[in-house]
C-alpha cells in the first residue's frame, strides 16, 4: 500500500512539473517554450500603444545562457467580406522574432515585463493569454 502511494506521488509530481509556465532564474524568469503571452491592456495603455489587446507574443525558444528567449510578435486583424457579410479575425506576424528577457511584476501576480537585453527598457507588460485569443 505504501509503495503504491509513493509511486502515485512520483507520477503526479512529474506530470504536474510540466505545467510550470514561469521558472525563476535569478533576476529573470524563464517562460515555457510555446507559451502565448498577451499584452496587459490596463498596464500598457499608458505607453501609447494602439489597441494593445490585439497584440500577443509566442515564446519560440528555451532560455539561453544569457537568459534571453526568442519571441514572435503577432497582431489580430479583422477583415470584413462585403459579399458574405462575415468578419473574420486572423493573426499576422508583425515584428519577426527577437530576443527578450522576462522579469516578474512584483505588484501583479502572474504578470511579466518583457525587457530589452540591449538597453534594459521595458517593451511590454504581459500575462498568459486567456483562451479567447
Amino acid at each position: 500500500m505504501a509503495m503504491s502511494l509513493l509511486v502515485l506521488a512520483i507520477v503526479l509530481g512529474f506530470s504536474l512539473s510540466g505545467f510550470a509556465q514561469f521558472v525563476d532564474k535569478g533576476k529573470y524568469v524563464e517562460v515555457s517554450k510555446g507559451m502565448k503571452l498577451c499584452s496587459h491592456s490596463v498596464l500598457d495603455t499608458g505607453k501609447g500603444m494602439s489597441e494593445p489587446e490585439n497584440r500577443f507574443w509566442r515564446v519560440t525558444s528555451a532560455a539561453r545562457a544569457n537568459g534571453t528567449q526568442t519571441v514572435d510578435a503577432f497582431v489580430l486583424e479583422s477583415a470584413y467580406n462585403r459579399k458574405s457579410g462575415e468578419t473574420t479575425i486572423r493573426e499576422r506576424q508583425y515584428d519577426g522574432n527577437y530576443a527578450t528577457l522576462f522579469k516578474r511584476v512584483e505588484e501583479h501576480k502572474g504578470m511579466l515585463l518583457m525587457v530589452s537585453p540591449k538597453d534594459g527598457e521595458v517593451e511590454a507588460t504581459v500575462e498568459i493569454c486567456r483562451k479567447n485569443k
